[in-house]
């Protein structure tokens, strides 16, 4: 890694020509370059003895160290992929306004870079909060490629005396590809065949991870869930949490015993230490299982020790940390009010056996598949054509967003399991949630200035109201961030704002971009297959699994007579 001085970084080394402007204006700001070079490889990672197995990790590394930058600096990322298969890096919770060809959804808003290729990410901070970074190609992430993206903030609102970045992941014994082939099974007893996760805390086996507490001081804990599956509960005992952030959102406090973080979910919390250094103390970081259906092994429980003294005994405190905060009970430090919504969007999540016999999810019956042609690129190419959802393909399941239009998303599980739902390139504010089941419908709704995050857990059989208005023009996905349900289907796209994508972001695509197109035999142009207009698809059913199912999933969980035969006759 490099850090640049930007005072001096112009005087200071022989610089790409496509970075000068970057620096330039990072040398008028005064801020700093983050420079980074990663080679993305294979590694063997030895889990405490009890197995060893293939991840994807970073210069040799796994886990990958986190990345860390301040508010107003340019973070650049020179990656090189010596996978066996392409890749791509997203920074999930930037904007990346004006250059959604960073975004790094492969096949979305880039080609993804080849084997042996190189990308150069470079990416202005202009927010600041908890983010991290991973693979959006296949389950890369499943498999390691992933870490976090911490962005201090120079005017930080609350005050402490020092910050503990804690990752908590999912880990398999078996690769991404092998549990992909059994959950994409139509037969459920291969599909609920146990598979029992490991957890990995702060980049240590759980059980393992100690953190250092010193008297008296005040710790700002940033959480991140940057696994691949299953929501985490973290709690303190004998120690009360102030939640401060979610997703990068700084929020009013918020006093709690325990934080619940979905997939992909960020969230700060102040804890202040006790003052003694008699006792060390047991923190939580419980691992809820509903996707797989097996109640002895929901929740899987993961601690770690709050210690004081490497030579204190541990005091055991269980009353209160079950407690937790919903979303709707939060305020943003901005107070921005609740928008009122100018279009609406309703989204059925269905899983089920499609008339291909492969269990997918999908969206209002459509299980998503990527084009032949970057989505961004057919936006970029098709001219008035880029306003008719059809050139995108019908299973890229497009909707077209109004500039600056308040967009409302409906969003209904109809599954028996949490699905959490993440939005590129935005926040949204959490406006409503309820019970979809209930003939009451028991609902509850946000306060008059609506929490805002980028992902939001919707648990099995509920729905949420989500709003956002549509100021970033670019090439956008929403999907479960489950990363087998992305493989699966459950994912969406919005198009925002085409004309100004035309405008605004087509001659800054840098080179590099299309060179790693050309190398793949990916089109560069055109509608969904590469043709040149809103007609010529042909028939995409003979290319991609039909978008409709055979049969859906029930909205209820199997009953445990049916999980036990599942799990005998597996």
């Amino acid at each position: 890694m490099h850090i640049i001085l930007a005072e001096r970084c112009l005087a200071s080394r022989a610089i790409q020509p496509v970075l000068l402007l970057v620096l330039a204006l990072a040398c008028v700001a005064r801020a700093a370059i983050i420079e980074h070079h990663w080679d993305i490889e294979y590694v063997d990672y030895n889990m405490e003895g009890m197995f060893t197995r293939k991840a994807i990790g970073i210069n040799g590394q796994w886990p990958i160290p986190g990345v860390v930058a301040d508010k107003g600096d340019t973070l650049i990322i020179h990656a090189t992929n010596k996978l066996k298969e392409p890749t791509s890096l997203h920074s999930h919770g930037l904007f990346q306004n004006g250059t959604n060809f960073y975004d790094g959804a492969a096949m979305v808003t880039e080609c993804g870079i080849p084997m042996n290729g190189t990308f150069t990410y470079i990416m202005q901070l202009n927010q600041a909060g908890t983010y991290w970074i991973h693979s959006h190609f296949k389950s890369q992430t499943a498999d390691g490629l992933r870490t976090s993206l911490v962005i201090r903030d120079p005017e930080e609102v609350y005050e402490y005396d020092d910050e503990i970045v804690l990752p908590l992941e999912d880990w398999f014994r078996e690769p991404a590809k092998v549990l992909i082939k059994q959950f994409n099974n139509p037969d459920p007893h291969i599909r609920f065949k146990p598979i029992v996760p490991y957890a990995i805390i702060g980049g240590t086996c759980a059980n393992k991870k100690r953190l250092q507490f010193a008297p008296g001081k005040t710790y700002r804990i940033r959480l991140l869930n940057i696994g691949a599956s299953f929501d985490f509960h973290f709690s303190m005992e004998a120690h009360t949490l102030r939640l401060i952030e979610v997703d990068g959102v700084m929020v009013k406090e918020r006093v709690t015993h325990g934080v619940t973080v979905g997939t992909g979910q960020r969230a700060s919390v102040l804890v202040t230490a006790l003052n003694t250094t008699d006792n060390n103390y047991v923190f939580h970081a419980d691992m809820y299982t509903d996707l797989l259906q097996m109640p002895r092994y929901n929740p899987l429980n993961f601690t770690g020790i709050i210690e004081y003294s490497p030579k204190g005994r541990i005091k055991r405190e269980r009353s209160t940390m079950w407690m937790n905060v919903n979303d709707l009970d939060l305020e943003p430090l901005d107070a921005e009010p609740m928008l009122e919504a100018d279009q609406v969007v309703t989204l059925d999540a269905y899983s089920g056996v499609f008339s291909d016999q492969s269990f997918r999810h999908s969206f209002n019956n459509v299980t998503y598949a990527v084009p032949q042609v970057p989505t961004l690129l057919t936006a970029l190419t098709m001219g008035e054509y880029a306003n008719r959802t059809e050139v995108y393909g019908k299973q890229t399941d497009t909707h077209i967003l109004k500039h600056l239009n308040v967009v409302e998303i409906v969003v209904n599980n109809h599954d028996y399991y949490s699905h959490p739902f993440h939005l590129h390139g935005h926040v949204f504010q959490v406006i409503e949630m309820g019970d979809i089941r209930s003939k009451e419908r028991r609902v509850k709704t946000a306060l008059s200035t609506p929490v805002k995050r980028d992902t939001v857990v919707i648990g099995g059989g509920h729905y949420a109201i989500l709003r956002f208005r549509a100021d970033n023009p670019g090439v956008w996905l929403f999907h479960c961030h489950i990363d087998f349900h992305i493989m699966l289907g459950l994912q969406m796209t919005f198009v925002e704002a085409p004309d100004k994508i035309q405008s605004r972001i087509k001659h800054k695509v840098p080179e590099m971009y299309r060179e790693n197109c050309v190398a793949q035999g990916i089109r560069t142009t055109g509608n969904a297959l590469g043709g040149s207009g809103a007609i010529d698809l042909g028939d995409q059913d003979q290319i991609n699994p039909s978008p409709y199912p055979d049969q859906f999933e029930s909205a209820d969980p199997p009953s445990g007579w049916m999980l036990i035969s599942y799990i005998l006759q597996g």
